[in-house]
């Protein structure tokens, strides 16, 4: 779980990056492209550890699924405002969720 908690970090510092690029008025686009693939892994792994009952860990998917979407939506219609807010509001907070929980015991194995 500790290699989780690592990811998570990582994955936390990127977002931030990216929010603070947006904040900024910087170019972002192509960081989060290319962070897109790893945020697929990780959200794999995030609904792996939902559906197992056994590490007690409570995930809510739809709201995963719903920033995904909005991500998605922030991506494709170039809209910075949103996507920085869906960062900012969405994302940061599953990561800072599950670091939370992780840290208290709960989702060990």
């Amino acid at each position: 779980m500790n290699e989780f908690i690592i990811l998570l970090q990582q994955h936390l510092e990127s977002a931030e990056k990216i929010g603070n690029k947006i904040e900024n008025g910087e170019e972002y686009m192509e960081e989060i492209r290319q962070y897109l693939p790893s945020l697929n892994q990780l959200v794999t792994e995030i609904f792996r550890m939902a559906q197992d009952p056994e590490n007690g860990l409570e995930i809510d998917t739809e709201f995963v699924l719903q920033v995904l979407n909005d991500i998605l939506y922030g991506i494709e219609h170039r809209d910075s405002v949103y996507l920085l807010d869906v960062l900012r509001y969405g994302l940061l907070e599953i990561y800072d969720y599950l670091a939370e929980e992780i840290q208290n015991g709960v989702g060990n194995e």
